[in-house]
Parts: structure tokens; sequence; C-alpha cells
């Protein structure tokens, strides 16, 4: 089962990354895994490329989901956020160009958001294959 949420960001936090030329995380969505194998899978290409830690674990009551990375797609250009060891986003991400087949790396400018930054919407939007 899995599920693509949207991330609003905090109400102040749009115009100051506008203001300062920052990467736009409202932009971003990810998707739901009932397993972290499964959220795995669904990312080793990019995996097999270096995305770091594109998998995280949450919960909701007694039972345990993983969220996969961070992506946003403009064009034929997939850009990928994984997380840091204590589940913020990492920076230092992954782009994909379908035109060229190319990957790539980018570092996300901008100020570091942490897992409180960013909310999850309950808006279910299908899912992306990546």
């Amino acid at each position: 089962m899995r599920k693509t949420f949207h991330l609003p960001l905090l109400a102040a936090l749009p115009a100051l990354l506008a203001s300062c030329a920052h990467d736009d995380y409202s932009r971003y969505s990810r998707v739901s895994y009932n397993s972290y194998e499964d959220c795995r899978r669904a990312y080793a290409a990019q995996i097999a490329q270096g995305l770091r830690n594109p998998c995280y674990r949450s919960s909701s009551g007694s039972s345990f989901f993983y969220y996969g990375p961070y992506f946003y797609s403009s064009g034929s250009t997939t850009r990928y956020l994984g997380y840091t060891p204590s589940g913020g986003i990492d920076e230092r991400g992954m782009s994909y160009d379908a035109r060229k087949g190319a990957y790539g790396s980018f570092k996300a400018r901008g100020v570091s958001i942490s897992r409180g930054g960013l909310t999850s919407s309950g808006r279910s939007r299908g899912s992306f294959g990546g």
C-alpha cells in the first residue's frame, strides 16, 4: 500500500525560502510503504546511484510505516532528498534527468529543516514509481 503525502511548510517559511533563493520544499512529496524492504526496493536504482538514507521509519499508534525520500519532478528531472540519521531532511540530494538517462547530485540550498518543520496531510495522490 502506497500513499503520497503533500508536505505544506510552516506559514512563514515559504516567504523566507523565496526571499533567499532557497529550494521550495513545499513542492516535494513522499510516499509511504508498509515495510522498509518495500521502500528500499522502490528506490533501488537511486540507492545504487548513491542516494543516502532514502527510507525513514515512522509510527502511528502501535504500527509502523516507512516514508520514501522526498521527491520533486519538474519537466524531465526528478530531485530526491533522503534523511539524516536523526530523521531530518538530508540537504545532499540526487537528481535524475529522464531525457538524458543521467543521475547527478545537488545540495538543497536553504535552512536546515527538521522533521518538525514539515508536516504530512492526509491527502492521497496516487503513487510514484521513480
